[in-house]
């Protein structure tokens, strides 16, 4: 497990749509942007989606944690939140 360390920029739910061309349907999802820096020391920022907003949208501003996962489809890394409960799959 990794762990994410930035500061909070949002905390929400993105609406639920119907992609126009496939007509698949999806669901609301709650979702956070955490704002950090790259190798070079530029700003990056991460969209992470998270089983519930919980206690975030109060942390938006402050310096957060995030247990992740980590994958690299191509050349850039991005992230997924890992759930660290006790037996959650």
């Amino acid at each position: 497990m990794l762990i994410l360390q930035g500061t909070l920029r949002a905390a929400m739910t993105l609406p639920g749509r119907t992609d126009k061309k496939t007509g698949e349907i999806y669901s609301p999802r709650d979702v956070l942007q955490v704002e950090t820096l790259d190798a070079r020391g530029l700003v990056q920022m991460s969209t992470i989606t998270v089983p519930t907003l919980g206690d975030f949208p109060a942390k938006i501003g402050k310096v957060v944690n995030l247990p992740v996962r980590a994958w690299a489809p191509g050349q850039t890394v991005n992230f997924m939140y890992e759930n660290t409960a006790t037996g959650a799959a």
